[in-house]
């Protein structure tokens, strides 16, 4: 037969089957999972970074650190932390299976320390490698400067919104978005509107984010806290602008929210 069920009597559904149905049920993402450990929190020590406990869903596979692991940066470089899946690999296996001396040594998965631009294969599609980046890094001959890039599978955390060339944002504000269990976030504070080079452009966000109409409308306040019926617009291609009936003075800000999809 040319058809089969993995889900069946008497399957044997190997860890192949089972990451490619986990992976499609979590939209073939990737990343870290929430509350889990200790987040994969990162401590530096000279060139050293240490990885803590924490737990990753990377091609559908479960990735977990049970206690601390270790990389050592390269000096004088640039690049990211990861936890990285490679397939290549072959674990190491003792005893028999389904005795109760079997154990196995996981070889596929590991820390490193990665330069250069990052391999994300699709694992379910014949790929190989994926390089989950925890945090991006720049060294000298003896120290280590991080920046946390952790993403928290089905949800991005707050990101700075690509503004648009000549926004002017006043004293404490701010452009952010956010894609949290494929609903998105956009907030802003103290947008100065009467200074703005490009009229109502305030930014772009990636455009697999916009949604499928090409507005959203939000009340907005001015910093005098006077209410104004400003809509603030998301084409399809991502572009974010303001409409209203003249610029204001002061600072603008509000929060929209719209489901992917």
């Amino acid at each position: 037969m040319a058809i089969t069920m993995y889900q069946s009597d008497r399957m044997f559904v190997s860890p192949a089957n089972d990451a490619a149905l986990y992976s499609a049920i979590l939209n073939n993402t990737s990343g870290v999972l929430a509350n889990r450990g200790n987040n994969f929190a990162l401590t530096i020590d000279g060139l050293v970074v240490s990885i803590d406990t924490g737990q990753a869903v990377i091609g559908g596979r479960l990735i977990e650190i049970t206690a601390l692991e270790s990389v050592t940066v390269p000096a004088n470089s640039s690049g990211s932390i990861c936890l990285v899946v490679d397939l290549t690999k072959t674990n190491t296996v003792t005893g028999n299976a389904g005795d109760t001396t079997y154990s196995v040594a996981v070889n596929q998965v590991y820390t490193s320390a990665v330069t250069g631009s990052l391999t994300q294969d699709d694992l379910n599609d014949g790929g190989f490698i994926y390089e989950l980046p925890l945090a991006s890094f720049v060294s000298t001959a003896t120290s280590v400067t991080l920046t946390n890039m952790t993403g928290y599978l089905n949800d991005t955390g707050w990101l700075t919104l690509p503004n648009a060339t000549g926004l002017v944002i006043g004293s404490g504000g701010f452009t952010q978005y956010r894609v949290k269990n494929n609903v998105v976030y956009i907030r802003l504070q103290a947008l100065d509107t009467s200074k703005t080079t490009n009229a109502n452009q305030i930014g772009t966000i990636p455009s697999k984010y916009a949604p499928s109409i090409t507005f959203m409308a939000a009340g907005m306040d001015d910093s005098s806290g006077t209410p104004y019926g400003i809509e603030l617009h998301v084409q399809t291609s991502g572009l974010i602008y303001a409409n209203y009936v003249s610029p204001h003075n002061g600072g603008i800000g509000g929060t929209i929210t719209y489901p992917l999809g």
